[in-house]
């Protein structure tokens, strides 16, 4: 009796042990499976933060011939470098900024739908901002070499001339190859580069509605970001 006594207290050390032994192997395992979970979340995060739509993508195409030091999309976050003047406000009025000796060669254009409002960022890399003159066109936009007007869905449609720019390179080659795009945002619908001649270039915009606009110059690289509001 004594004996079988002992044989089950040996019996039921080695089930504890084992059970240890065990209770420690899965520990280890779901210590690893927490890290791999941590480790994913961790990437899922850094890519959320990487794709906030306050980063814009380029399209296709663009800046292709861009010098080496450009990459195919210069455009950092557009909360990256503000210029030293604050943003303006919203306005229905035209907008114009006139620079002097200012030659720049827009490189990029990008569009996304942002909370409150739809944006085209027009990216000019390692050149100044040029001057601009932001405005709705009554009366529509035309080809500047043909003369032809542009229709669009829309009766409006926000211009954007850039004065001393060029979107080719020196030997005729276009920088930015999309020029006319359907962006199908909420607001910005449509988007022509009517102009690209003699230093000028115009960008029409076609829009659901007369809504206020802001433009914000940013830097690094130099970039001009128009804006159009959701609700007036």
């Amino acid at each position: 009796m004594r004996g079988r006594r002992m044989g089950m207290v040996l019996l039921a050390a080695v089930a504890i042990g084992a059970c240890k032994d065990e209770g420690g192997e899965l520990r280890d395992v779901t210590r690893r499976r927490q890290a791999e979970l941590d480790t994913t979340q961790t990437d899922a995060r850094d890519t959320d933060s990487a794709a906030d739509t306050a980063r814009l993508r380029a399209f296709a195409g663009d800046t292709a011939n861009a010098p080496a030091a450009v990459a195919a999309d210069t455009a950092k976050a557009d909360s990256a470098v503000a210029a030293a003047t604050p943003p303006p406000g919203w306005t229905l009025n035209p907008k114009e900024t006139r620079r002097a000796g200012t030659r720049a060669t827009l490189r990029g254009l990008r569009a996304a739908a942002n909370t409150g409002f739809d944006r085209l960022v027009l990216d000019f890399g390692d050149d100044p901002v040029p001057g601009y003159r932001v405005e709705y066109a009554p009366g529509g936009v035309s080809e500047c070499g043909s003369g032809d007007p542009v229709r669009f869905a829309s009766k409006t449609v926000l211009s954007i001339r850039l004065h001393s720019t060029q979107a080719h390179d020196d030997a005729g080659n276009a920088t930015v190859r999309q020029r006319d795009l359907p962006l199908n945002m909420p607001v910005m619908q449509r988007m022509v580069m009517v102009c690209d001649f003699e230093g000028e270039v115009e960008i029409a915009i076609g829009a659901s509605g007369p809504r206020p606009f802001r433009v914000t110059e940013l830097a690094n690289p130099s970039r001009l970001a128009i804006d159009l509001q959701l609700k007036n």
